[in-house]
């Protein structure tokens, strides 16, 4: 029954296709693969059910899609997008997106976790053809991509093209299949696993490659490394800094090569490092920016099987951070607790708190690495990351004259005047406009402007410190 099964899904030309690995598991999990299996709870293989009468009353099996990343489609005549709360019915035919994963609660109090341009049959296809007096199979079938199974009271059946895994209550098993063989790992729990005619028991720990027409042969994955404690805080100013990630080998299964993988999330949804170094190299260095990150390694080995991932440990890469201002906020720089660092002209020394920056110029940021070090380092902060800049301008005329007079106010996030500016006005051809001068009240800058009647409409241009420019329209 479960070759049947299989041999009319590959018949339909489902072919591999090769996906970056978005998955936190390992490479061969979240690679995307050719794959054929059908899913059913119970303790039971599919191939062991009682036969029914074709036709015979049964009640709907439902699945629903509780978490979804990236693109999930619904094919079929009501084709569209799912979403996240979609109750799936039999027959129902979903492919995913590359880089997408979709998480299925299904029937049993099962989960079944499709990722990277998996796509799935729900609960099998009603208008298959009866086989052997047997209605056609009510059990998912998942034509490709990666799937992840977790059980909590009930077990769920996976077959593939080369065996038969029943994942047992309260465990978590990875799988990856194509025409010829299957990858499978036991995360948690057990798993046994049936090829020719023969059943092996996969505990905990446990994984194995089962070759079409061969029996499954568990065996131990590789043991989970032991990470060496970040050894000193890292510091950069402005941009990378390498820092070092040192492990020991385990005892038992040998690795192949181990996957170093960073993430800023501590589930590892998303990855910002992961590279694969041989299986006997105890250390990667990894070309960080300021932030806290966590980190583990997994060890694979020959037949391309993710062993037991190490304890995740968090490193710091600690640096200079400008917080970036709004109205009611002024913009700040903050420096690491330990950190020597001076604003501008301000020399090197431990602060109390965030620095505000002075909106309406750039700013320099000098710091040295530790309190012995005569090695300064210098961070650039632009005007538009210190602002921002709020300005008014009044232009009041003598009737007499061509002379006008210019009043400009220039204000900071919280409404404060910002005094001591550099101010410059450029005026149209025609027009002049003499030195411009800080007012008496904070903030504000006067200047005359003669504007013969002859220059008619024009522009003035105001550039504050070099930095900043905005622009005012004056009406003859």
């Amino acid at each position: 029954m479960f070759v049947a099964v299989i041999k009319r899904a590959f018949a339909r030309g489902d072919s591999p296709a090769s996906a970056r690995a978005r998955s936190v598991i390992g490479p061969w999990f979240s690679s995307t693969i050719a794959l054929c299996a059908v899913v059913t709870t119970g303790g039971a293989a599919h191939a062991q059910a009682a036969p029914q009468p074709h036709g015979a009353h049964h009640q709907p099996r439902e699945a629903r899609l509780s978490a979804a990343s990236g693109a999930v489609e619904l094919l079929g005549p009501n084709r569209r997008q799912a979403a996240v709360g979609d109750t799936l019915t039999e027959g129902q035919h979903l492919r995913l997106a590359e880089g997408a994963s979709a998480t299925f609660a299904m029937h049993g109090a099962a989960t079944l976790v499709a990722r990277d341009r998996a796509e799935l049959l729900l609960f099998g296809d009603p208008s298959a053809p009866a086989q052997n007096g047997q209605p056609p199979p009510r059990d998912t079938i998942a034509r490709r991509g990666s799937a992840s199974v977790t059980t909590t009271t009930s077990a769920l059946t996976v077959a593939t093209a080369s065996c038969t895994v029943v994942v047992q209550p309260n465990s978590e098993v990875l799988l990856r299949t194509d025409a010829r063989r299957t990858r499978l790992v036991v995360l948690r729990g057990r798993a046994r696993v049936r090829a020719m005619g023969r059943e092996a028991l996969f505990r905990e720990g446990q994984g194995g490659k089962v070759e079409l027409n061969q029996p499954a042969l568990p065996r131990p994955l590789v043991a989970a490394a032991q990470l060496r404690p970040q050894a000193a805080p890292a510091y950069t100013f402005g941009g990378t800094v390498e820092v070092p990630i040192r492990w020991g080998l385990p005892r038992g299964t040998p690795a192949a090569r181990w996957r170093v993988q960073l993430s800023r999330e501590q589930d590892f949804s998303a990855l910002v490092h992961d590279r694969a170094v041989s299986g006997t190299s105890t250390e990667e260095r990894a070309a960080l920016p300021a932030g806290r990150y966590f980190v583990r390694v997994v060890g694979v080995d020959a037949d391309d099987l993710d062993g037991r991932a190490s304890a995740v440990q968090s490193i710091e890469v600690a640096g200079p951070r400008v917080i970036p201002g709004r109205i009611g906020r002024a913009a700040r720089v903050e420096v690491p607790a330990g950190m020597r660092c001076g604003l501008d002209t301000s020399p090197p020394a431990l602060q109390p708190g965030a620095m505000e920056l002075t909106p309406g110029r750039n700013h320099t940021l000098r710091c040295l690495r530790d309190e012995g070090s005569t090695e300064v380092f210098e961070m650039a902060i632009s005007a538009q990351d210190a602002g921002p800049l709020q300005h008014s301008v009044r232009i009041t005329s003598d009737v007499q004259t061509d002379q006008r007079t210019l009043a400009l106010r220039l204000t900071d996030a919280r409404g404060y005047g910002v005094p001591y500016a550099n101010v410059r006005v450029e005026a149209p051809q025609g027009a002049t406009v003499e030195r411009v001068v800080e007012g008496s009240e904070r903030g504000t800058y006067n200047a005359t402007v003669r504007w013969p009647a002859r220059v008619g409409r024009g522009t003035l241009r105001f550039v504050i410190n070099e930095a900043v420019t905005f622009e005012e329209l004056i009406e003859p």
